[in-house]
């Protein structure tokens, strides 16, 4: 008897890590980090019993080469972490997911926030708002009570509506830490120690004894180590602050596939992954702080989350039809270079498909945009010098006064602090266009400021007597 196409489809296993070329896998990482311009990066594939495959390529922030025991920051693959602490919770009876928030930290009280709105980002709270709470170092850094006390009066949409906001899972860290008396370890009690993740750190102590390193943040194109690319923000574990090296990245990819012992219940575990909520301007759905939607190119379904911190980025690919996992450590990142940077964790996924992918594009666009800030601000400081006279020179000056109101404009929704911290070269050209500017439209438009525009050279001008 035959079968139908799709049962037979659907009897038939699909091919695990070891069928996958993992030779053009390594190849293509490679190519990548050329072609982006990340100094360092390690990749692994993952399955039930653990790594099937890993390689490592380029050096840390000190010049050493990338291996095993290098340590990378994750960023926002914090947020699924941190998401299963909560739930592990919840399974014993200590937190309601759809209680408000209010009923654990009283700034709130009164509001219709629950804490299923933290995990599908789904609070009405805004992206911009993580901003002032966000990547703060060091001894006299922002307490996380300061932190949400300052969310509390940050206004907010009705919630419903998926926006993504880092903003959110800094609240359900504070949820967690109010509930257990201690986040950090809850984390590790609940996650990291049983999951396996035994060189996790979730505090910048912890990071330097895992021998983090500065990462790289481009400047006018070059990746460079700086010092604040590779800090920790110890009161941001929750949202983006939790690290580890490559092995301790795949345990956690590991544990939603075949968790022995399990974490969290079966039903919970796939609840987590499922799409609940769509993200606008996308195909994708957003679950219980894990992103769903299909691998292009295969129409496989995938569940991932990606993250970065100034200097770092990493990625969790999840193939719940393999049974597999990719995830991908990075020593670099730009804002506006996202796509490219996380790009190759699906290409590696498709490729264990035996999907052919493209070759790695370059990231253009950070280097584009600082250089054109810069020769933006160059050209604005030349006609300080000399703005011309009349009706050239009051044309500048208002030239000048759209560069100065445009700078301001684009610092404002980061704020300086996290400018520099995210797109430093871009930061420093915008800002120096804007002084620049207002240099230019401060000399501009003197004459009108002083009653009068003078005439330039070759204007007529009355003669004497000749008036009525």
């Amino acid at each position: 008897m035959r079968l139908p196409l799709a049962l037979l489809l659907a009897l038939t296993p699909l091919p695990p890590a070891e069928a996958a070329d993992t030779g053009a896998m390594d190849a293509r990482a490679e190519a990548h980090a050329a072609a982006v311009g990340v100094p360092g990066l390690a990749y692994a594939v993952v399955g039930p019993e653990g790594v099937e495959h890993a390689f490592h390529t380029g050096v840390d922030g000190a010049g050493e080469p990338v291996d095993a025991g290098t340590a990378f920051l994750w960023g926002s693959v914090a947020k699924p972490v941190t998401a299963t602490a909560a739930l592990v919770l919840a399974e014993e009876g200590r937190l309601d997911p759809d209680a408000p928030v209010g009923d654990h930290l009283p700034a709130f009280e009164g509001r219709d926030i629950t804490v299923r709105h933290l995990m599908t980002h789904t609070s009405g709270i805004p992206e911009r708002a993580a901003f002032a709470v966000a990547d703060h170092y060091g001894p006299d850094a922002m307490g996380l009570d300061e932190r949400v006390e300052h969310l509390a009066g940050v206004a907010a949409a009705e919630p419903g509506t998926h926006a993504y906001s880092s903003a959110n899972h800094l609240l359900l860290g504070a949820v967690i830490e109010e509930v257990t008396g201690d986040l950090h370890g809850h984390l590790r009690e609940a996650v990291l120690e049983p999951a396996g993740m035994d060189g996790a750190f979730t505090d910048a102590e912890e990071a330097r004894a895992a021998g983090l390193t500065p990462g790289h943040r481009f400047l006018w194109g070059v990746p460079v180590a700086g010092a604040d690319a590779g800090k920790v923000d110890d009161e941001g574990v929750a949202y983006g602050y939790l690290g580890g090296t490559l092995d301790d990245l795949a345990a956690f990819a590991r544990l939603q596939l075949d968790p022995d012992p399990p974490l969290l219940d079966a039903q919970t575990l796939a609840g987590m992954r499922e799409g609940v909520v769509p993200v606008p301007g996308s195909a994708q759905t957003y679950g219980l702080s894990w992103r769903e939607t299909e691998l292009s190119g295969t129409g496989e379904p995938v569940v991932f989350h990606g993250g970065a911190t100034p200097g770092y980025a990493a990625i969790v690919v999840l193939l719940p039809e393999r049974d597999r996992a990719v995830v991908v450590a990075q020593n670099a990142y730009a804002i506006a270079a996202d796509g490219e940077i996380q790009r190759i964790a699906f290409d590696l996924a498709r490729m264990l498909s035996g999907t052919p992918v493209e070759e790695p594009a370059a990231a253009w666009i950070p280097p584009a945009a600082a250089w054109g800030a810069t020769a933006a601000a160059l050209g604005l400081g030349a006609a300080a010098v000399r703005p011309g006279r009349g009706r050239t020179r009051t044309a500048l000056g208002t030239v000048g006064v759209l560069a100065a109101v445009a700078s301001a404009a684009l610092l404002s929704y980061l704020g300086p602090r996290s400018s520099l911290l995210w797109i430093p070269d871009l930061a420093l050209a915008v800002a120096a266009g804007g002084l620049l500017g207002a240099v230019l439209a401060v000399r501009g438009l003197a004459p009108l400021l002083r009653g009068g525009v003078r005439p330039g050279p070759g204007s007529r001008r009355p003669r004497r007597g000749s008036g009525r």
